[in-house]
């Protein structure tokens, strides 16, 4: 899908057709001298919402619907099984071949591309999450806060802002966090032996509640180990989760009181596997797809995803076809496989093919992220803008965080016209990255532009509420 989207210059917001959220509630942030423990539910979504616009301003995060939907997908799954969850948890990929995910306040859990490529088993993969997961249940960042609050006398605010930033570019950041603490830090967040032991433990047992092998913890313990004599960069999680043999033969040790398990088979893991190996790697195209014909050892389903993904990067849609085909019938409505299959599609006109393939599913899977923007977008190649606006308009009613389906809507109202609604909707796609002083202008040109007296109202209101917000993210920013 993302193939055939076209780029755009107006951007996205929500208008009078949506309650807006509101943020009168956030004011300037007062987290105030009572401890890290004390922070509300509430208060600590605020600040994990405000990673994530921080985030969006500053990382190559990758804007993949299917890859969102596969990573949701494994998250949920051991959500499912979680203890101590207070809120939604959101992950999001990162374009960075280096192997690493982290956790922030909040729930939000940042995974890296690298992660995949170094991953040979959705065990593995699922392996990092759990542990990622457990440490926001288990509270350790916010207990580090805390502690380190406490010794060095710092601003709660201040040390939220320093670490938010020491994940989302570590060199800058750990400067910021050594000025709030004080002191000289060796990774993101010093978590303690107890700390990782922790994770380690409740991330095994979650691995294993939620039907995963949990000896892919080992494995990747294993693989990493190997890399530790001479650490490199490449290899970015064991900067912030050292490993030691004791360590490993302690997770060996609770696993063997677990009933064996094979690994995983889901194909989708190494489908989104061949999706990073093949969009977010820099490849010569002829070349890797003469690699990938001759590996012999490859998954079929990596291996035939990844020559399709290739051969359509070649404009060789018949070819890729038929390696779609190679993945069996009953892989033909499988999200990969449909959301290639409406690229060559729309790249090939064809475009009532592509409806009439995502219409099904979408009957199927009404809350599909990747069913929704691909059919969004197939109505929009398609001159069906209005069609494209109602459907989301619908979506946005359930998730008003997700960028792509404000610079879809934008993209709609703009071939239809409308520019009031557009400009109102790229408001809001530039304050989903903490760009407010764009937000802000789009939000007043709109004025100068729209007519009705209660959309004048409520964009004079998302104004405000922005306002708001910019200083709540300048507070903790105050750190940088």
């Amino acid at each position: 899908m993302l193939k055939a989207l076209k780029k755009i210059t107006l951007g996205i917001a929500l208008s009078s057709f949506l309650t807006l959220p509101t943020f009168a509630e956030i004011s300037v942030p007062d987290i105030g001298t009572a401890g890290i423990m004390g922070l509300t539910v509430q208060k600590e979504e605020q600040i994990g919402n405000y990673f994530m616009r921080t985030a969006r301003s500053h990382l190559p995060i990758v804007v993949d619907p299917v890859l969102d939907e596969y990573v949701s997908s494994v998250g949920n799954k051991l959500l499912m099984h979680a203890k101590g969850v207070q809120f939604p948890f959101e992950f999001f990929i990162v374009n960075n071949l280096n192997l690493n995910a982290s956790a922030f306040l909040g729930g939000k859990v940042q995974i890296n591309t690298g992660l995949f490529v170094y991953s040979d088993t959705e065990d593995e993969f699922a392996s990092v999450l759990a542990h990622e997961i457990s440490h926001v249940t288990q509270r350790h960042i916010a207990r580090f806060i805390e502690s380190e609050v406490k010794k060095s006398n710092t601003s709660i605010a201040s040390m939220v802002g320093a670490i938010a930033l020491s994940i989302i570019n570590p060199a800058v950041g750990m400067a910021a966090l050594s000025t709030s603490l004080g002191i000289a830090q060796q990774s993101r967040i010093n978590f303690t032996r107890e700390n990782e032991s922790e994770a380690d433990r409740i991330g095994i047992d979650l691995l294993n509640r939620a039907g995963f092998n949990p000896a892919g913890t080992t494995d990747m313990f294993r693989k990493l180990l190997n890399m530790q004599g001479n650490i490199n960069p490449v290899f970015a999680l064991l900067v912030d989760h050292p490993l030691s043999e004791v360590r490993i033969a302690e997770a060996e040790n609770r696993i063997a009181h677990f009933k064996k398990k094979k690994d995983s088979t889901n194909p989708d893991f190494f489908m989104a596997k061949a999706r990073i190996d093949v969009r977010y790697k820099k490849n010569d195209f002829a070349d890797l797809k003469e690699i990938l014909k001759n590996d012999t050892k490859a998954n079929r389903y990596y291996k035939n995803y990844a020559l399709a993904l290739t051969c359509y990067e070649l404009n060789e849609y018949a070819e890729a076809k038929t390696y779609l085909n190679n993945l069996g019938a009953s892989m033909q409505n499988n999200l990969f496989v449909v959301d290639l299959l409406t690229d060559i599609d729309l790249k090939e006109h064809n475009y009532q093919s592509a409806i009439n393939r995502l219409n099904s599913l979408h009957k199927r899977m009404p809350r599909n992220k990747a069913v929704i923007v691909n059919l969004a977008n197939a109505y929009i190649q398609s001159g069906q803008n209005q069609r494209a606006i109602r459907l989301i308009r619908d979506y946005l009613k359930r998730d008003r965080g997700y960028p792509l389906s404000y610079t879809l809507l934008t993209e709609a109202y703009l071939k239809s016209g409308n520019r009031c609604e557009a400009l109102q909707a790229q408001g809001e796609d530039f304050a989903l990255k903490a760009n407010y002083n764009r937000a802000i202008g789009s939000y007043n040109e709109a004025l100068n532009i729209c007519r009705n007296n209660l959309t004048v109202e409520i964009i004079k209101a998302r104004v405000s509420e922005l306002i708001e917000q910019r200083a709540f993210d300048a507070e903790l920013n105050k750190s940088w």
